[in-house]
């Protein structure tokens, strides 16, 4: 008998075949999304576990170098012992921190795992005082404003014509004006890179004829900001090497660069001091006498012609010796300051 295509073993496994791998597949599937759904549910336990039951804070740690006290700094941050480490707000804690104390310089607040808060406060370094408004505003070197005060501290560097916009304490120190703050930058960047040290005020108050002043008693006139390294090198130079500790006095290197010279004049008060110290001191004596004389001469002179003359020759020897008094010290104070204005200083270069 032949046997129809159609009815043969081979033909009829094919559709059951087919039906079996379809619900593999979709059991196949279902698993994937079972284990899916159950990691995803671990992870979610984890982390409610994490954020409610687990990392809580039993250790706060305070490193502090600064002057305020340790309770006053916990106080201030705002978390306590029993709080979740992560979900406690550092960069909040740290920000009330820097506010709250204007004299807290590098400030951090840092989590440590598993239970642990680290709070650090270190003093801050004194970089300048800004002279405004009748007042100084002193900023540390990480540009934060530590307190305005009616005068600047002994030994810290003055700024004058840099002035700050809206200065509160606690808070970053911005200028008003842009402009003047390059050429502060770059003033204090090439004192910086000459290693000229000593300066105690910088005034930029006129862009055109900048001045630092060396020991708070060398002027150095800079002139403009073009070529800051070229004249601060040369005013280092013969502030250092060549003018005396004590000598007080203006340093022009603003044509450094045109006319390869600086010009030094010396303070009149210095001037006169050094002077009146080699000055024999024998001009008093005939200043008083002249005055004893002119004295006794008005006196007489109702009485007689004679007494006239002489009151009018006495009155013609006390301008002599009045000269003669201020001579003693006006002509060396003159001396000194034409030496000093006469006196070009090499550059340097």
């Amino acid at each position: 008998m032949e046997r129809i295509p159609g009815n043969q073993p081979g033909n009829r496994r094919r559709p059951a075949r087919r039906g079996i791998t379809a619900r593999a597949r979709r059991r196949r599937r279902r698993a994937i999304l079972f284990y899916c759904v159950s990691f995803l549910v671990v992870i979610a336990a984890a982390v409610i576990l994490s954020l409610t039951v687990l990392f809580r804070i039993d250790t706060i740690q305070v490193e502090n170098t600064s002057r305020y006290s340790q309770e006053e700094i916990l106080e201030i941050c705002g978390i306590e012992i029993g709080d979740n480490l992560f979900l406690a707000d550092v960069n909040g804690a740290q920000e009330e921190l820097d506010h709250k104390l204007p004299y807290a310089g590098n400030v951090r607040v840092e989590r440590k795992l598993p239970a642990t808060l680290q709070i650090t406060v270190e003093e801050p370094v004194l970089s300048a005082a800004f002279e405004q408004d009748d007042s100084y505003i002193l900023v540390s070197q990480e540009n934060k404003i530590l307190e305005i005060a009616q005068a600047a501290p002994a030994g810290c560097l003055v700024v004058s014509g840099l002035e700050l916009e809206n200065p509160r304490a606690g808070y970053p120190a911005v200028p008003k004006e842009e402009e003047v703050q390059k050429v502060f930058n770059s003033l204090t960047q090439a004192l910086s890179d000459c290693a000229f040290s000593g300066i105690t005020q910088i005034d930029v108050s006129n862009l055109y004829q900048m001045m630092v002043v060396y020991d708070g008693r060398i002027r150095i006139l800079l002139g403009n900001s073009n070529d800051l390294d070229l004249k601060l090198v040369s005013a280092k130079k013969i502030v250092e090497e060549e003018l005396e500790e004590t000598e007080k006095g203006e340093l022009d290197v603003s044509l450094t660069r045109d006319l390869k010279k600086a010009y030094y004049n010396a303070d009149s008060s210095s001037s006169a001091s050094s002077a009146s110290s080699s000055q024999p001191e024998d001009s008093g004596e005939p200043a008083s006498s002249a005055s004893s004389e002119t004295a006794s001469a008005s006196s007489a002179a109702s009485g007689s012609s004679e007494a006239a003359s002489a009151s009018s020759q006495e009155s013609g020897a006390s301008p002599s010796a009045s000269s003669q008094e201020e001579g003693s010290s006006q002509p060396a104070e003159s001396s000194v300051s034409q030496a000093s204005s006469s006196q070009p200083q090499e550059g340097g270069e």
